[in-house]
Order: C-alpha cells, then sequence, then structure tokens
C-alpha cells in the first residue's frame, strides 16, 4: 500500500481534493495522496486506489478532535478497557457518532449549533477523527476547550470510568491514517524534517497527553527523537494529535517504537523447546488440576452416593418410596429398585445365611476385606449386589471386564472414567502428548516425558477417587462433640470406628489375576483397595470366578486375612424351593414394563418341573432364566429344551466352529465326548490323550478360561474335570444322541486328527531324513527305533480316523 509519509505542501492538497464516500454522510472524510500516484491509478484504469489512506483534510471553518477510549485497543489481549468496550459497549456507527455527540455537547452544557461532520476510527489505537462544524458565535480554540472540559466531565459520570474514562484532544498536526501492522506502544519515536526541537520544547509539547517517563534527544546529529510514556494512552494520543505538526519551520513525524521483544514469547518457545513445551504443559496441568480435580472428587462423590440423580439409588427418592403406601410396589417394579431378587424367599436357606454373614462383616468395626468366590453364573453379583446392599446408601459398583476388554488406550480410560464416574475426562490429550514428545524428540533427540502411560492416567484416577471415598465416609464426622466443658473431641479413625455404617461399600466385579489386554488394572486395583481398608474408609468386596487364592490381593495385604464366600450351584431342594417361589411372585419381564402376575402350578406341571430341574442343575441364572420362560408361557419342558438348544448352539460356535484353532476344536470334542458319559473326568485319565499330551494343563485351562469346563484342584494340582455348568452336560448328551449333527461334529473331529498326526509324522520325518545323512546308522539305532515307532503309532491312529469316517458315512447315507 503507497500512501504519504511526508505531509504535502498546502497547494497540493487544496488542488487535489478527491473526497471518497464512507458508508453516509458522517463518514464523508476527504483524503488525500500524491499527484504523480493518482495519474498512475487512472492511466492504469486501478480499481482499488492509494486514496484509501492519506491526511485528513478540513476546513478553515471545521475543527478536528480525536477522541480516545472509543473503541478497544489492539495492544494487549487482557485489558480490561478492551474486553469492557467489546463486550458491554454497542460499537456501531451510528452508536459511535451518538456517544462523541455526548461527550462533546452533553445536555447540561451543550455546545449550541455545533455539528458532526465526520467520524474517522482508528480501531487498532482505540480512538476517533470526529470533525466539527465550529458554530459563528464561538472561535476554534472555544469550541476546542469546551469539548475538552465536556469530554472529561461526561466519561468520568459512570461508575466504570476506570476503564471508560475518554479523553478529547485537538489534533495539531496532520494526521496519516494507515492501516499497517503497527501495534500502539508506551514508546514514540519523533521524526525532526527540519530543525529539531531541544528537550524542554519536546517535553512542553508531548507532556499534555499523559505523563512522560523519559526522553532521549537526537545524538550527533541525528533527526529522530525517542520519548516514553507510563501509559499507552499518552503515546496514542500524541501521535495521532502531534504528527504532521508544523513548528519552526520543520514537520514533526511521531511514530509508534517497534519493540525488540514484541514477540518474545514466541521466539523463546520456538528457539528453546526443550524447556518451553515442558513449561507450558507443565503450567496447563497445574491449571487443569486447580479447575478439574475439584470437580471431579465432586463427581465421584455422586456415583457414591447419587444424592442429586434422579435415579433409583437416590436417598430421597427411596424415602419417598418408603413414605407411600398404596403405589410403592409398582414403583419399585418401575424403577427396578426391587424385584424377585429382593425376596428372601427366593433364596435358599444357604444363600440366606451367607447374606446374614455378609451384612455382619459390613458392620463390624474391623477392616472389610470380602472375596465371594462362585462359578460363572453362580448368581454373586445378585447376592451382594440386590440382596445385601440394595439398601445401603453408599456403594460403588466396578466391572472389571470393561477395563480388561478395552481395545485401545482412550477406550481403556474411557471406560475407567465411567466405572469410577471420573469427570471430566480428556483422552484426546494424551495423543497429543505423545505427538509433542515425538516432535521434541526429533528437534532435540530426548523424550520430554510429558506423556503419561494409561498405567499412570489409571492410577491417577484412583488416587482421586480414593479422596473421594474418604469425604463420602468423614461426611457427618465432627471434630468436637458437645460445647464447653462437656466437649469431646475425637478422631477420624474413632468415628470410623465407630460409625461402621458410614463407610462406602466398594464392589470389585468379575476380579481376576490375569488378563490378555490391560492386566495391570487387576494390580492396581488390589493395591486401591488395601490402601481404603487399611485407612478404614470403606468395605471392600471382590467378585471373582477363581478357586485358588489370588496372589495379586495377597501381596497387596500381606498380613490381612481376608473374609471368604464360596457360592456352589444349589441342591435339588433348594433349587425347586427357589424356582416356585420365583413363580409364585410377580415380576416385570415384558417390554411395556407392566407386571407379570404370579403362575398358579397344578401338580403335573409341578411335577414336571421336577423332571425338569435334575439336568438344569443348580445354576442361579439358569433356573433364573427358566422361571422367566415358565412364567412368560411356556411349558417346563419346553422351556428347558429352548434353554439346551441355547447352550448347544453356544458350544458349537465359541468351541467347535471352523473358525477356531484345530486342536482346541479336537480337544474340546473328546471332552465332550467324556462328559456326556461321565459326570466328572479325572485329570490323570486324559494326561496321555494325543491331543492332551504335549501340554495338558495348558489346554485345559484354556477351555476352562473359555466357559467350557471347570477344573477343581487337590494342593494346587489339577484333578477334577466338570462342566463348566450343569447345563453344559444336557447339552453335552443332545448333542452326542443327535445322530445328524453328531455324524458332521464327528468327522470333523477326526479329520481334525489326522491332521494333527499327519503333522507329527512330516516332523518325524524331516529328522529321518537328516539322519539318513549319516553313514554309520549303528550310531542313531535307538533314535531310528524309537521314530519308528511314533510313526507307525500315528499311522494307526490315522487308520482308525479313517475307518470310523467310513463308517460314519455309510451310517449317513443308510438313513
Amino acid at each position: 500500500m503507497l500512501a504519504v509519509l511526508r505531509r504535502p505542501p498546502r497547494s497540493i492538497l487544496l488542488t487535489h481534493l478527491k473526497p471518497k464516500a464512507r458508508f453516509g454522510p458522517c463518514f464523508a472524510v476527504k483524503r488525500h495522496v500524491s499527484t504523480e500516484i493518482q495519474q498512475k491509478d487512472e492511466q492504469a484504469g486501478e480499481s482499488n486506489t492509494a486514496t484509501d489512506t492519506g491526511v485528513i483534510h478540513k476546513t478553515e471553518e471545521e475543527t478536528l478532535i480525536y477522541f480516545d477510549n472509543v473503541y478497544p485497543r489492539a495492544t494487549s489481549l487482557w485489558s480490561p478497557t478492551q474486553w469492557y468496550n467489546v463486550l458491554l459497549t454497542n460499537q456501531s456507527r451510528d452508536a459511535v457518532r451518538s456517544k462523541i455527540l455526548e461527550f462533546a455537547s452533553p445536555k447540561n452544557n451543550p455546545i449550541h449549533g455545533l455539528e458532526l461532520r465526520s467520524t474517522i476510527p482508528v480501531k487498532r489505537d482505540g480512538g476517533v477523527f470526529a470533525t466539527f462544524l465550529v458554530p459563528h458565535r464561538y472561535s476554534v480554540a472555544e469550541v476546542n476547550s469546551m469539548i475538552q472540559k465536556n469530554t472529561a466531565e461526561e466519561s468520568s459520570l459512570s461508575w466504570l470510568s476506570f476503564i471508560t474514562r475518554a479523553a478529547a484532544f485537538p489534533v495539531k498536526g496532520s494526521p496519516w491514517i494507515e492501516d499497517l501492522r503497527r501495534l500502539p506502544s508506551t514508546t514514540i519515536k519523533i521524526k525532526f524534517e527540519g530543525q529539531t526541537l531541544i528537550e524542554e520544547e519536546m517535553y512542553s509539547l508531548f507532556r499534555r497527553y499523559g505523563t512522560i517517563v523519559d526522553i532521549f534527544p537526537p545524538k550527533n546529529g541525528e533527526s529522530t527523537a525517542t520519548l516514553r510514556y507510563r501509559s499507552f494512552r499518552g503515546a496514542i494520543c500524541a501521535k495521532n494529535c502531534v504528527s504532521g505538526m508544523e513548528i519552526h519551520n520543520s514537520v514533526i513525524h511521531v511514530q509508534y517504537e517497534r519493540l525488540a521483544n514484541e514477540h518474545m514469547f514466541r521466539d523463546f518457545f520456538l528457539n528453546h523447546t526443550k524447556i518451553a513445551i515442558p513449561l507450558i504443559i507443565a503450567i496447563l496441568s497445574v491449571t487443569a488440576v486447580l479447575i478439574f480435580d475439584p470437580i471431579r472428587e465432586f463427581s465421584i462423590q455422586q456415583k457414591i452416593t447419587h444424592q442429586f440423580s434422579l435415579s433409583k439409588d437416590n436417598y430421597f427418592i427411596k424415602e419417598f418410596f418408603k413414605l407411600t403406601s398404596y403405589t410403592v410396589s409398582s414403583f419399585r417394579s418401575f424403577m427396578g429398585t426391587e424385584n424377585v431378587g429382593t425376596n428372601k424367599k427366593q433364596l435358599w436357606e444357604e444363600r440366606i445365611e451367607k447374606v446374614s454373614d455378609l451384612r455382619m462383616w459390613l458392620e463390624e468395626n474391623n477392616n472389610t476385606f470380602v472375596i465371594v468366590r462362585g462359578p460363572r453364573g453362580s448368581g454373586k453379583h445378585d447376592l451382594v449386589v440386590q440382596h445385601t446392599l440394595h439398601d445401603r446408601p453408599n456403594v460403588l459398583y466396578l466391572d472389571c471386564d470393561k477395563l480388561t476388554k478395552s481395545r485401545t488406550d482412550a477406550k481403556f480410560l474411557v471406560n475407567a472414567a465411567a466405572e469410577i464416574g471420573y469427570f471430566p475426562i480428556f483422552p484426546w490429550v494424551n495423543s497429543l502428548t505423545n505427538l509433542v514428545d515425538l516432535a521434541v524428540q526429533g528437534l532435540t533427540g530426548q523424550k520430554t516425558g510429558l506423556s503419561e502411560s494409561k498405567e499412570l492416567q489409571f492410577r491417577n484416577m484412583l488416587t482421586t477417587a480414593l479422596m473421594s471415598v474418604r469425604q463420602v465416609a468423614l461426611k457427618g464426622y465432627r471434630p468436637v462433640i458437645g460445647n464447653g466443658d462437656n466437649a469431646i473431641s475425637m478422631k477420624e479413625e474413632d468415628y470410623l470406628q465407630q460409625h461402621p455404617e458410614k463407610k462406602p461399600v466398594i464392589v470389585i466385579d468379575r476380579f481376576n489375576d490375569k488378563a490378555e489386554m490391560n492386566g495391570f488394572a487387576f494390580k492396581e486395583l488390589s493395591d486401591w483397595a488395601a490402601m481404603l481398608v487399611q485407612m478404614n474408609i470403606a468395605h471392600v468386596i471382590f467378585l471373582t470366578e477363581t478357586v485358588s487364592p489370588n496372589q495379586l490381593l495377597a501381596d497387596s495385604l500381606p498380613n490381612q486375612v481376608f473374609k471368604t464366600l464360596v457360592l456352589s450351584d444349589a441342591s435339588k431342594e433348594s433349587a425347586r424351593s427357589y424356582v416356585l417361589a420365583s413363580l409364585d411372585h410377580p415380576d416385570i419381564t415384558n417390554d411395556d414394563e407392566r407386571p407379570v402376575p404370579p403362575v398358579e402350578l397344578s401338580e403335573e406341571a409341578k411335577k414336571d418341573i421336577d423332571s425338569c430341574l435334575e439336568p438344569l442343575g443348580g445354576r442361579m441364572l439358569d433356573l433364573q432364566a427358566f422361571a422367566r420362560r415358565v412364567k412368560s408361557g411356556e411349558d417346563p419342558k419346553e422351556a428347558l429344551d429352548k434353554m439346551v438348544e441355547q447352550a448347544l448352539e453356544q458350544i458349537t460356535q465359541i468351541f467347535l466352529a471352523e473358525n477356531v484353532d484345530q486342536t482346541k476344536s479336537a480337544q474340546a470334542w473328546e471332552l465332550i465326548e467324556m462328559l456326556s458319559k461321565e459326570p466328572v473326568v479325572q485329570f490323570k485319565n486324559i494326561v496321555f490323550k494325543p491331543l492332551f499330551k504335549s501340554a495338558p494343563e495348558a489346554g485345559l485351562l484354556e477351555l476352562e478360561k473359555n466357559g467350557l469346563i471347570t477344573v477343581s484342584r487337590d494342593r494346587g494340582v489339577l484333578k477334577d474335570i466338570r462342566p463348566a455348568k450343569p447345563l453344559y452336560r444336557a447339552a453335552f448328551e443332545y448333542l452326542l444322541q443327535n445322530s445328524e449333527l453328531s455324524t458332521v461334529l464327528e468327522t470333523g473331529y477326526l479329520l481334525k486328527v489326522i491332521n494333527f498326526e499327519t503333522k507329527r509324522i512330516q516332523k518325524w520325518e524331516e529328522e529321518l531324513k537328516s539322519l539318513g545323512k549319516v553313514t554309520d546308522t549303528k550310531m542313531f539305532k535307538s533314535r531310528l527305533s524309537y521314530l519308528a515307532g511314533k510313526i507307525d503309532g500315528s499311522s494307526d491312529s490315522i487308520n482308525q480316523c479313517e475307518e470310523r469316517i467310513k463308517t460314519l458315512s455309510k451310517i449317513s447315507n443308510s438313513k
């Protein structure tokens, strides 16, 4: 952008006037540029001419006043004046025009006949140039003096005058209107086009605009002086009012001094990344901790107490239910707070005793660290959550499966935060810090250590949760009880010892000591639970499927005696009582959430139920599913058949499908055949089976982990093998009795055995080839005999499998 840097002669200003329209009459301002530049623009047909910038022209009947602090200045992002002007004042052109008229000619002291001709905003400097037509009765000096006085008085009337105070100064020079990237500064440079002024003259000229800190006159024949103000306002007003002024036949040009350190932070960040990035991250981290940690602690407390949530666990909703009489059961059914699980008649005698024991342990003063063991589907969750803790006010339930089965780090952190109630959480920050760490390593060759592992972040979540649990436990604690001489001081430990019911209950479900992914979560949870118990601020209950003692818990609390509940399948009598009691109790099972009425059973139906319970066994979830099916209208035998078919489908899809590992699938079929004939298989009977011989324990543990079988142990040694649940044995028997299905599955099993034996023979043949290259075969005679015997045994096994396949094929074709 080309503009006149020096003030043009008066003749040029008067001869080459070119007005420019400015959005209405109030902006009809005349700006002037060099005549030669204008001619060049006209010859080239330039539409964007240089008349967009220049100097302001006024006639002798007009006066030009500069008003400061009308717009927000661009000196600082955090200036309170700037934000007040942006957010709380109207910045439209009409509003600014009205504001300047109110300043210049207020109602209490008007200047009669004063007319505002034009306004030119200088938003970068936060001010406005206003041109007024001087009334005939006043001189220019009188109008300027009155405008200055009125502006000072009017802008000081507001209670925010320390922010909104404005000032008006007559423009003595010819200000250059430009839009260069020259931000205001407290220091101005004064360039003299002609004779320079002495220090006293500069002080007298510039002091009226603000307090001057220092003056640096020109040196060694230079024509530029430097003057520093205490505030931005003084420098801005001086620059806009004095620039272009002529004194002693010398024209004064004023500009802001470009600060050498105006990009200090940017340069420091770019030149010292190894220091700047950790410093910025540290500041952001401290700020985040100060802001978000109290929110997170409150969120976790809300997760435990449900004090402000409209849910079934809210204390006030529970109290409301207790006060109601007619609709209490329907409301409880609707909210899910009461169902079959809370009726003690539906628990067999052994479970009622265990519930009583667990409740008693929670009321004891000793540290409560409970482990509830039982096979999958044995009803651990229902016994603890619905029967024991359904009326407990402060309970935190954690499901370990949602932690260990998270595929990505971000998903793990989100799931962990949801389980604990940790909010807000920003998983993307960890990804960002990883990228920053990688970038800094590429620049400096060293890691910054900014990124945190998911293990550390999960530990931080648990630490925050510990503080929240402590606050919940000590909610009613008072250091001093009573007044005056009867006052008694009480420690926190004594309060918790006397009020065990105040301590929250932490339920950690599906706890194990091993996992394919995120196994560290078990260790962190066990250490966290141990800390809660040692501090005596919570009761902790672990629900686990493992039968053997958990080593992680023993390591976390080496000197603690664990309280253990072992849940087993119900006896036939208890299972029968449980099912009949469930059928005699209304429940909600349909989609419209209307209570299902009790089922009235005939004696014949009860006999059918007795016959169905024999294969069904005493597994809690299976009994519940059976009762729901019967209550929905199914015949007991029909319900049993459908449950067996469902179990059979699970077995075939999980263990016998084509995409399953061939060895694992063959092992599963072999166990299915054995368990369909005998309820229990001894470990010693499968140790020497070809498919298990290489690693019998690993194969059995893999099948146990996937839920096909359960293995009991005798002093750590595998002993008895049973189906994972009684219903599976009925599915095994049905599978073997169904000739079409068993033929297909057995044929697949035999083909897998043939493939297994063929691979073994190929391995031995490779060894024979290498031994065949030796001239003296007597040296390896015993080894050769051993390999020959192995090959013969595998060949016999292949022949037997092929014969069996032929037999199955003939049987299948004959049908």
